[in-house]
């Protein structure tokens, strides 16, 4: 199987670490703004969002500028390398139609696509009826989302774009992001002799008081998506106590909801806040502190009347011969981050890559989907509203 210009990025990129947060994006950034700074046509411009974590604007511009800018997000950061890989996490082997290694799902191979589009089209010097933009993102993977954050919040996104996350779909059309809010609970009791409990207050008891209300009450909410089901909630991490004979004083919990759509940040709340409450009256002498761990991130949902859903579904058909099918993405992204900030519902996720690898040991893309993304997008570019 020959190595396109495409997967030959996506290698590259992969061969860069930058894990978030044990390393940082800036070899990335850097090698990105290299790449992108030798090809005829393309504006590039470097904002820094902290000391070196740069988000990389490029952008093809229209001389007629009739239609909306059509903007692709990617990511640069990736989670940490953990458990034991076959392959090298840094490599970028490519075995039996795959391409193996950190950020190969999760998304540098999306990333890669909309780099290769953008070169395609301004190498060919394509007469486009708007200005198209890729961004390569920081901190995607942290709870602050902190590159999509900067991008809107100085006003770097065009006004009216069409916004595509980049993000691993199997090539499918996802039209609604799942809620996601991270709650950090801190329950504090009174240590006490083991010999004398009766003494003390079990911080621990009220965590798992507080915990099985949160499932019962979560499991019984009436909600149903189409295609996300249920709402969730899940308990990321748990820690109390000090020794075997010591009643636990203190306990730190994560909580990790999933929220489907139509629920509200305000229901969520609500709910924990009631699971607290009882939770910690049932073990006397107990209280607790609920803090936020990140944004707050209520589910989005693209507009109904979004030209961006008919665009891309016309483009995929033009290239694959075939309808594309329309999911949902369980997280969130750059573009849903964006939304929630700025009311923006013209936006979609589209990208190379099954959702199961991202973050998996031995995580890799399937190398065939590349150039069919890459040829969409290419694709979309070229469409009317």
């Amino acid at each position: 199987m020959s190595v396109t210009e495409v997967v030959n990025l996506t290698r590259e990129l992969i061969q860069i670490p930058s894990e978030n947060p044990t390393g940082n994006e800036l070899a990335c950034a850097r090698y990105i703004e290299s790449w992108l700074r030798r090809i005829n046509g393309i504006e590039v411009s470097v904002h820094e969002v902290e000391e070196g974590r740069c988000n990389i604007i490029a952008a093809y511009h229209s001389s007629m500028k009739t239609s909306r800018p059509l903007v692709f997000i990617g990511h640069m950061d990736t989670v940490p390398v953990e458990g034991d890989w076959t392959y090298h996490p840094f490599g970028g082997q490519i075995v039996d139609g795959k391409l193996y290694g950190r950020g190969a799902c999760d998304m540098k191979s999306g990333l890669a696509c909309a780099l290769i589009a953008l070169k395609n089209l301004a190498e060919a010097k394509v007469e486009l009826e708007r200005d198209v933009v890729v961004i390569a993102s920081i901190d995607e993977e942290g709870p602050y989302m902190k590159g999509a954050v900067a991008l809107e919040k100085e006003h770097l996104i065009p006004e009216g774009a069409l916004l595509v996350a980049m993000e691993p779909t199997s090539l499918t059309m996802s039209t609604s992001h799942k809620g996601t809010i991270w709650y950090e609970l801190n329950v504090e009791g009174k240590s006490a002799h083991g010999g004398n409990a009766h003494l003390g207050a079990d911080a621990v008891h009220a965590a798992s008081e507080v915990i099985s209300r949160l499932k019962q009450q979560v499991a019984a909410l009436p909600y149903d998506h189409p295609i996300f089901g249920k709402p969730a909630i899940s308990v990321g991490s748990i820690r109390g106590g000090h020794k075997t004979n010591m009643v636990a004083g203190s306990c730190r919990v994560e909580l990790d909801f999933r929220l489907v759509p139509p629920m509200t940040k305000e229901e969520a709340n609500a709910i924990m806040k009631a699971c607290v409450r009882e939770g910690c009256e049932s073990v006397l002498g107990t209280k607790a502190l609920i803090k936020h761990y990140g944004w707050q991130r209520p589910p989005i949902e693209t507009d109904a009347d979004s030209p961006l859903v008919k665009m891309l579904a016309q483009s995929y058909e033009k290239v694959k011969g075939e309808r594309i099918k329309e999911t949902g993405f369980p997280a969130y992204t750059d573009v849903s981050m964006i939304s929630l900030r700025n009311g923006n519902k013209d936006i979609i996720v589209f990208g190379p890559g099954d959702l199961d690898q991202a973050h998996a040991v031995d995580e890799y893309v399937e190398i065939d989907q590349l150039e069919v993304c890459t040829e969409v997008l290419m694709e979309l570019a070229r469409s009317q509203e």
